[in-house]
């Protein structure tokens, strides 16, 4: 008997996922232009019914998140899609098996331009550990930045009228202040020490404004870290291989004061001191990773 006489042949009409089958190739025709027994996607000779069987129900559960969220289909270009079933298909844990599958309606969905050729390979090399992390960060930085910018956007209604309102108020102040010095008293003059007290907290009351608004801007563009000591360093240096995460390293100074008694200009006299710097590592979510996981996570579940 030759080799091809062993290889086991699908015997389609006979099988328990002859519909599964229908549903999965009739939702694949819509992503591609060419045929799909063109491009010998799903139904090959040499491949195993495990990988069939994994390509069935991530299709499946693409067409259903399709048809949930009301996405109209576009054409994936073969050579996006075809890297996509091949890596899709050594997946068999239901949970990853539900990200393969959003991962693949974002990119047939006719609103977004999703057509990153590295997503498939980048969650084909993650364990479903190193998945459920990065996506646990990115949903509490995004949690995070919807509180922020809703602050922030609460924050933009009420400031002309609190502004207009200070600016009244240091109007008030300064006239009475003018009206003070236009008085002329002699010495110390507690009315007008306390004037222009009043006047300097109003004007602190409008930077605070100012640094209020630059302070959640910031936050809100601050890139979200990673809790290490929640996962293995061989899974972290995996992350980071693959770009979705880097190193950053935060430096501190401590500030000393010294004392130089000799103020004599001719005097060439020096002075030792130490300064410590201390550092520290962080690791933070880098771009690439937020839309790459953006990419995979369901955000209508």
């Amino acid at each position: 008997m030759t080799d091809e006489n062993k290889i086991t042949k699908l015997d389609i009409s006979s099988t328990a996922i002859e519909t599964g089958i229908d549903v999965a190739k009739n939702f694949v025709e819509k992503l591609v232009l060419p045929s799909v027994e063109e491009l010998g996607l799903l139904v090959k000779d040499q491949i195993s019914y495990w990988r069939f069987n994994n390509q069935i129900k991530i299709l499946t559960k693409a067409r259903a998140v399709c048809e949930k969220n009301n996405i109209s289909i576009k054409a994936i270009p073969p050579k996006l899609l075809c890297p996509y079933l091949e890596y899709a298909s050594l997946e068999d844990d239901p949970d990853i098996q539900n990200n393969w599958a959003i991962l693949l309606s974002n990119m047939a969905d006719s609103r977004k331009n999703i057509q990153n050729h590295v997503f498939p390979y980048i969650l084909s090399q993650l364990s479903k550990e190193e998945f459920k992390l990065l996506e646990s960060v990115f949903l509490d930085k995004r949690e995070r930045v919807t509180k922020l910018e809703l602050e922030l956007h609460e924050f933009n209604i009420s400031r002309p009228e609190l502004e207009h309102a200070l600016r009244i108020k240091k109007t008030s102040w300064q006239e009475r202040l003018d009206a003070a010095n236009a008085g002329g008293k002699p010495g110390y003059d507690p009315e007008i020490s306390a004037l222009k007290s009043n006047i300097y907290d109003v004007e602190r009351e409008v930077s605070l404004l100012k640094n209020k608004e630059l302070m959640l801007k910031w936050k809100i563009s601050t890139p979200q870290s990673i809790p290490e000591e929640s996962i293995k360093e061989f899974e972290m240096a995996n992350i980071v291989r693959l770009g979705l995460a880097k190193v950053v390293y935060e430096a501190s100074a401590g500030t000393h004061s010294i004392d130089i008694p000799d103020r004599n200009p001719y005097s060439r006299r020096s002075v030792d001191f130490d300064i410590q710097i201390e550092t520290e590592t962080k690791t933070i979510l880098t771009e690439l990773g937020e839309i790459f996981l953006e990419a995979c996570c369901d955000q209508h579940v």
